[in-house]
């Protein structure tokens, strides 16, 4: 188990961020579906409407997966997905996935 940490960074529009946050549980609830544990979402302290999105995966595979998903909404779960991208500025093309391993 590699035990990867994801970093997902974008700014939500300001007249989408309360349907954003109304989304955040379900948000957990799918990446849960995909592996994901200890989820964590936070909203810059001096940068109103920018997220991040922390969890882990215990494979690069998981990310993998998880970044198809969410960028290039190739997944039975489209539909969702593009209901969250469609918060964020600029869209899919705006959110900035990472993953990290410890070392």
């Amino acid at each position: 188990m590699e035990n990867i940490q994801v970093f997902v960074e974008y700014k939500v529009l300001e007249e989408k961020k309360e349907e954003y946050l109304r989304k955040v549980k379900d948000l957990e609830i799918v990446l849960h579906k995909i592996g994901a544990v200890d989820f964590k979402v936070y909203e810059g302290a001096d940068q109103p409407n920018l997220f991040v999105e922390m969890f882990q995966v215990p494979e690069m595979s998981n990310y993998q997966k998880l970044k198809r998903k969410r960028v290039l909404e190739d997944a039975q779960e489209g539909v969702f997905w593009q209901a969250i991208n469609n918060c964020v500025e600029g869209g899919k093309d705006k959110i900035n996935m990472w993953a990290f391993v410890r070392r």
